[in-house]
């Protein structure tokens, strides 16, 4: 058996942004009535995850606005794939629980299992769900100015959600 701590340390690369499947696959649990703050824009201009998402309802998002420090005006819910750095997950995710409204956020599926997400979360832990995909999620990775579909991601991904109250039935997707 392999120890993930023994693994060859690799760079973290975070220019991969969320595929139109990833969207499509729970667009029945998107509430058509909410706006959408696609939170983790900051940087990514190349990102057509609003696009993807404003296909399922309003969406608000800035490419300039840093998640962290500010906030749209007039938002109901986030929906978004945060970024995959410890560093910047774990305030982030610290932030949305600090808003307290309801959010859907992709996450590798081995944050479940950390010692971080329990103390984010505290009591508050009874809020999450979680959407397990019926396979893997391959994002689109930025290399130099073009976004290009990836095949085999290497590890497997699911949606975190947060106050959703969605039904048993909602957390498979087959």
């Amino acid at each position: 058996m392999a120890n993930l701590k023994d693994s060859p340390h690799f760079e973290i690369h975070d220019d991969y942004y969320t595929p139109k499947s990833a969207w499509d696959q729970i667009s029945h649990i998107i509430p058509k009535d909410k706006i959408i703050w696609e939170a983790c824009m900051l940087n990514a201009e190349k990102s057509k995850s609003p696009e993807w998402l404003g296909f399922h309802g309003q969406v608000v998002y800035s490419s300039g606005m840093d998640c962290l420090e500010d906030q749209p005006t007039k938002w109901d819910m986030i929906i978004t794939n945060i970024p995959f750095d410890r560093k910047l997950k774990i305030p982030i995710l610290k932030k949305f629980v600090e808003y307290d409204k309801p959010f859907i956020t992709i996450m590798n599926s081995m944050n479940l299992f950390s010692k971080y997400m329990r103390e984010i979360f505290g009591e508050n832990i009874k809020h999450l769900q979680v959407i397990h995909p019926s396979s893997k999620i391959n994002f689109d990775k930025l290399i130099g100015d073009e976004v290009k579909e990836t095949k085999n991601c290497s590890f497997y991904c699911v949606y975190v959600c947060y106050k959703m109250n969605l039904d048993t039935k909602d957390l498979w997707i087959i």
